[in-house]
């Protein structure tokens, strides 16, 4: 599906952004890995090259936009270009109500939730190739609200404002930009750390409603959305949940 395209992921050394660089790899692409962690991005990058893939593994803070062009230029050296970009990197931040809120937390969720989303669309608008995709993974949490997390929930509706008042700029130089809006999935952002094993996507395992979800499940849509088979797609939040937001007392 990929093979001979360059892909950037950020986020990548755990969780979802692991899951999907992996499937990359798996689908033919070079991949490069980018995390605030380097060390464990570059986990990831060893194992896809044992499995014979392409990978570099680079530390990046997605809130710098100096970092974001020193990736955008490794992965165009190192692999001849950039075809899809796939903007990963999150933080959920403590549990804390409205009426509880530290303002001491909001710089840094703004910094890596929007501006972060905003860094990689950005610089992806400049340097992706004309056919390319760039998806962002935005969250349950931006379609509906989270008592739990309102700065949280704040930046997540921010970024599908992003993505939709985007997407005419990036057809006009032939791209696309969308969001995926995960439910539950069990990752080390919410204390799970246990790694799931990837699959066929055909053995997927179909799941109760509300999930939870494994980062495999989100993985696949990341691909689907960065493939052509996905060209009629562009400034979209794809919900993915198991119905969980679906009905009314749904997943309780």
């Amino acid at each position: 599906m990929f093979a001979g395209k360059a892909m950037i992921v950020t986020g990548s050394g755990s969780g979802i952004g692991a899951a999907t660089a992996r499937r990359l790899a798996c689908e033919g692409a070079a991949v490069l890995l980018a995390d605030i962690d380097v060390g464990r991005a570059e986990a990831v990058a060893a194992r896809i090259r044992a499995e014979r893939g392409r990978a570099l593994a680079m530390r990046c803070d997605v809130a710098s936009a100096e970092d974001n062009e020193m990736v955008a230029a490794a992965c165009a050296g190192e692999f001849g270009g950039i075809d899809g970009v796939y903007l990963n990197a999150g933080m959920l931040g403590p549990a804390e109500s409205f009426d509880a809120i530290d303002m001491a937390r909001f710089d840094p969720l703004v910094g890596v939730n929007l501006r972060g989303p905003l860094n990689g669309m950005a610089t992806a608008l400049r340097h992706v190739r004309p056919g390319g995709a760039v998806v962002v993974t935005a969250s349950l949490a931006a379609v509906m609200g989270l008592p739990s997390g309102p700065i949280y929930a704040a930046t997540k509706h921010a970024v599908l404002g992003l993505v939709r008042s985007a997407a005419p700029a990036f057809a006009a130089r032939g791209l696309r930009v969308n969001a995926i809006c995960p439910g539950r999935v069990d990752t080390p952002m919410i204390g799970v750390t246990d790694e799931a094993p990837l699959v066929s996507p055909e053995e997927l395992a179909v799941l109760p409603v509300g999930g939870p979800l494994d980062p495999q499940h989100i993985a696949e849509i990341a691909l689907f959305l960065l493939s052509r088979a996905a060209a009629a797609i562009n400034g979209q939040a794809i919900v993915a949940d198991v119905g969980m937001s679906a009905a009314i007392g749904a997943g309780r």
